[in-house]
C-alpha cells in the first residue's frame, strides 16, 4: 500500500482495515488466556478485546507494507503515578497501533471507528496525544476520541502486549513484550525521527 498512494489513501485504506477488524469481532469479550490470538482465532470467535483486534489490525497492516508497532496505554487518573499504575492490578488500560503514513504516526484504535487526525487531517501520534494532556495543549480534532483514555492522564510503551505473559506462546508469566518496538521507547522523540532509523520487527 505505501508507495504511490497519496496520504489520503493510506488513511482510507488504514480506516477500512480498522473496520473490518472491529466488524469481524463485535462482541466485546476476549480470546481466553494461553491460546492462539491470531487472526484467524479471531474470526471464528467472532468476539475480542483491545488486544485482540489490535493484533490483527497491526498484522494486516504490517503485512500491507506498513510500519507499524502496538501501543499498550495506562491510565495514571487512580493511581497517580506510572510506576504505581503498571504494578497495579486493574488500572484503565487500552491497546491500540500506531502505523507509520507519509505524514507521520497515526493512532489508530481497536475498539471504536477512531483515528488521531485533527481538524486539518493530520496524523497525531501517542506522543503528541500524551503531550497535549500534560500540558494542557488542546488539540482540534477532526474526530474527538470515543475513549476517554486519550483525555486523562496516561503512560504508554511500546510493544508491550501483556503484563502477564499469557497472550502468546510459551504462556508463561514473562511480560509479552516486541523488544523491536520497546527500544523504541529510547530513540528519539517518534515525530521528529525517521521510521527507518527505529524500525520495528514483527512479534
Amino acid at each position: 500500500m505505501p508507495g504511490k498512494s497519496t496520504y489520503e489513501d493510506e488513511v482510507e485504506f488504514i480506516k477500512s482495515v480498522q473496520h473490518a477488524g472491529l466488524n469481524v469481532a463485535p462482541n466485546n469479550e476476549g480470546i481466553p488466556f494461553g491460546q492462539q490470538r491470531e487472526p484467524k482465532e479471531l474470526y471464528e470467535a467472532k468476539t475480542g478485546l483491545c488486544f485482540d483486534r489490535s493484533r490483527v489490525i497491526e498484522k494486516v497492516l504490517r503485512y500491507s507494507g506498513f510500519d507499524v508497532r502496538h501501543v499498550f496505554i495506562l491510565s495514571i487518573v487512580e493511581t497517580g503515578s506510572a510506576i504505581k499504575a503498571i504494578m497495579t492490578v486493574g488500572a484503565p488500560s487500552h491497546a491500540v497501533t500506531e502505523v507509520f503514513t507519509k505524514n507521520g504516526w497515526l493512532v489508530v484504535d481497536s475498539n471504536a471507528h477512531w483515528v488521531s487526525t485533527d481538524a486539518e487531517g493530520r496524523p497525531i501520534s501517542i506522543e503528541k496525544v500524551q503531550y497535549s494532556v500534560e500540558h494542557s495543549v488542546p488539540i482540534r480534532w477532526g474526530l474527538k476520541p470515543l475513549s476517554s483514555i486519550y483525555e486523562e492522564p496516561f503512560m504508554f510503551v511500546y510493544g508491550m502486549y501483556s503484563r502477564h505473559g499469557n497472550f502468546y506462546p510459551p504462556y508463561n508469566s514473562i511480560p509479552d513484550v516486541n523488544y523491536g518496538e520497546l527500544l523504541q521507547m529510547f530513540c528519539k522523540s517518534p515525530h521528529k525521527t525517521s521510521h527507518v532509523e527505529c524500525q520495528s520487527w514483527d512479534a
